[in-house]
C-alpha cells in the first residue's frame, strides 16, 4: 500500500482492530516482522515504511520530523482508519507521542517502547552531525556503531538478529538515513503533552537499553496517568527484536486489558 509515498505493510483481516507498528531508527517496517505475524491472527496489523526508509520514498526537498508525522496521520485519515493502537519503538515512539499530540482522537491505546518524550540536547544534536558524516565517510563502520549501541550485551553475539539488523539498515539509502538523523533533531519536546494523553499506555523497555534506559521510561510512567510500565528482560534498545517473546507477551497483555477498559468506559 502507497499513501503519498508511505509504502505500509499489512497483515490480518481489514475488520479487526487495527494495530499500527511505528519503526525506529535507522531500520525500517521490517524490523516488526515477528510482531506482524504474531498479532495478525488478532488484529488488523499495520507497519509503514517512513519517507526514507525501506520502500518509504523521499520528498523533492527538505523535511523535518513533522513529516513523519503529518505522513502517517494522512495515512489514517485518507485510508479511513477512525481509531487504532499504535506502536512505536525509540523513532516510533517519538512519532507516536506527536501524533497523539496533532490527533488524540485517532488512538485509542499507545505502547511507547525504548523512547522518550525529550528531544535532542546541543551534544544530541552535534552527534547527529557526527553520524551523518562517519555514515557517508565509513559506511560499514557507522553501521556497526549503531549494532553495538542499539542491541543489549546478551545480544551482541546473536549472528542471526545481526544478520537480520544489517539486511534492513543496508536497503536503506544514505539519503534516507541523513534525512533521518537531520529529522531527529528538529522533533519536538513533548514532555508538557504527556498529561494530557487519556488513553491507556504501555510502557516497555529493554533491561540493557543504554540509548533510553529505564530512567527515561519511569519519566513517561510518572507524567502518563493511565499507564503501566514493564521491563524487558534481556534485551537492550531493540527489545521487540532482542526478545520478541516477552514483548509479544506485554503487548498481548495490554491489549487485552485494553479491551476490559473499553467496555468499562461504556457500561460507566
Amino acid at each position: 500500500m502507497d499513501v503519498n509515498a508511505l509504502y505500509v505493510q499489512t497483515q490480518g483481516s481489514y475488520g479487526k482492530e487495527p494495530l499500527i507498528f511505528l519503526h525506529a531508527f535507522p531500520l525500517a517496517s521490517d524490523m516488526w516482522k515477528e510482531q506482524m505475524q504474531f498479532f495478525s491472527r488478532t488484529h488488523y496489523t499495520l507497519a509503514p515504511d517512513l519517507p526514507g526508509f525501506g520502500k518509504g520514498t523521499l520528498p523533492g526537498h527538505a523535511i523535518t520530523f513533522e513529516h513523519y508525522v503529518e505522513s502517517v496521520q494522512n495515512f489514517l485519515k485518507e485510508t479511513g482508519i477512525k481509531q487504532s493502537v499504535w506502536c512505536g519503538l525509540s523513532m516510533g515512539g517519538y512519532l507516536a507521542l506527536r501524533l497523539y499530540q496533532k490527533a488524540p482522537e485517532l488512538c485509542s491505546g499507545l505502547i511507547l517502547a525504548d523512547t522518550k518524550s525529550t528531544p535532542d540536547d546541543n551534544l544530541g544534536k552535534e552527534k547527529r552531525w557526527s553520524s551523518i558524516k562517519k555514515l557517508h565517510s565509513h559506511r560499514e563502520e557507522f553501521m556497526e556503531k549503531q549494532w553495538l549501541s542499539m542491541v543489549g550485551k546478551s545480544s551482541r553475539d546473536n549472528l542471526k538478529l545481526k544478520k537480520i539488523f544489517y539486511e534492513i539498515t543496508e536497503r536503506n539509502t544514505e539519503e534516507g538515513i541523513s534525512s533521518g538523523l537531520v529529522s531527529l533533531t528538529t522533533r519536538m519536546d513533548c514532555s508538557d503533552m504527556l498529561k494530557d494523553i487519556h488513553v491507556p499506555t504501555l510502557i516497555l523497555v529493554g533491561e540493557e537499553d543504554k540509548v533510553t534506559p529505564f530512567s527515561d521510561a519511569q519519566h513517561l510512567h510518572k507524567n502518563i496517568a493511565n499507564s503501566r510500565l514493564e521491563m524487558i528482560p534481556k534485551a537492550g534498545h531493540l527489545s521487540n527484536m532482542e526478545n520478541p517473546q516477552a514483548f509479544n507477551k506485554a503487548v498481548s497483555e495490554f491489549l487485552v486489558s485494553l479491551h476490559t477498559h473499553q467496555y468499562q468506559s461504556l457500561v460507566n
